[in-house]
């Protein structure tokens, strides 16, 4: 192999290396590059954030079909406060609202109104 060839070789393993070790996402965001990082929640978080959601009887359930995750939600569709103890619980959470389904909860940004995620009922039984 020639004195380039070498060299070349040298080089790309840096930027390997180095674009490696600048990764800024934390094992709790995920990366969706036209909507920024958005926050990844545990199975115990969801199922704290669908408890506590639900237990809020007059909240608003919406009758429209739920966005999908990374989807804006509509402008007509309000969105709730979440509760003061799970976002003390859950600090991640801050700066997102909800929005209530008979099933699922939405957890929403509140300046974008992208959906971050989706708390589905089902997946919480045992």
């Amino acid at each position: 192999m020639s004195r380039y060839g070498t060299g070349l070789i040298a080089i790309m393993a840096f930027v390997v290396i180095a674009a490696a070790g600048h990764s800024t996402l934390s094992s709790h965001t995920t990366m969706d590059v036209a909507k920024g990082a958005v926050p990844e929640f545990t199975d115990e978080q969801r199922g704290r954030i669908f408890d506590a959601v639900m237990r809020i009887s007059d909240a608003p359930v919406t009758e429209m079909a739920a966005p999908k995750v990374a989807d804006a939600l509509p402008e007509e569709v309000p969105m709730q406060e979440l509760p003061n103890g799970i976002i003390r619980e859950i600090p991640r959470v801050r700066g997102h609202k909800f929005v209530k389904f008979d099933d699922r909860i939405l957890v929403v940004s509140s300046a974008s109104r992208l959906v971050i995620a989706m708390i589905p009922r089902y997946k919480l039984l045992p």
